[in-house]
């Protein structure tokens, strides 16, 4: 599957992946700059038992590890070597891929879940919490397509200084497309939206 990401004038295109080992599933995500990104899952829950992050032009190479409710991260970021070990609160979820762990939510009948993820670069561990917002038609890549809407913000008082926008496809729960802003207020909103079948690959 691919992916055009648009922030204001730049645009990247993404390649993911899915990869059945064992009992394991391989999310993979690769960027048109390089940047890869690899979440190994439970592949019943999709919650997140491992995360790869490989950026080479920005000499970053880290992977976390869950050991029970504490996560270990072993590598570099930016050049600068990275060890640390973050514990979970209390027993919700991690969820590293937001755009394909939250399938069984979406394909539920929950209205919201609450889930860990981890912010790449910082590494700042963040409770968010998942809305389903309805349900409706929009344009995937010209293509009209009947989707859930869901939005994700940080949980508590927090959800008002950022949020972000998913829908997934009402058939089968797959994610075509997200609005989020990424970074301080007045920054570009980012767009990701899935592409057509048989659209180039990277």
């Amino acid at each position: 599957m691919r992916f055009r990401e648009r922030t204001g004038d730049s645009v990247l295109y993404l390649e993911s992946s899915e990869r059945r080992t064992g009992d394991r599933l391989e999310l993979r995500s690769e960027s048109s700059d390089g940047e890869v990104h690899t979440v190994v899952v439970d592949p019943e829950s999709l919650e997140s038992l491992s995360w790869h992050h490989a950026a080479p032009e920005a000499d970053t190479e880290y992977t976390a590890r869950r050991n029970g409710r504490s996560i270990t991260v072993v590598g570099r970021s930016n050049g600068t070597p990275v060890n640390e070990t973050f514990y979970l609160g209390d027993e919700d979820p991690w969820i590293q891929s937001i755009e394909r762990s939250l399938r069984p939510f979406v394909l539920s009948e929950r209205n919201r879940v609450q889930f860990w993820t981890i912010q790449p670069g910082d590494f700042q561990v963040r409770k968010l919490l998942a809305v389903r917002r309805g349900r409706g038609r929009i344009d995937v890549d010209h293509e009209p397509t009947d989707v859930f809407e869901v939005r994700v913000s940080l949980a508590g008082i927090g959800s008002i200084f950022w949020s972000a926008t998913y829908w997934f496809r009402v058939s089968d729960g797959q994610f075509v497309r997200s609005e989020a802003v990424r970074g301080w207020p007045g920054t570009p909103k980012t767009i990701v939206e899935k592409l057509a079948t048989g659209t180039p690959r990277l």
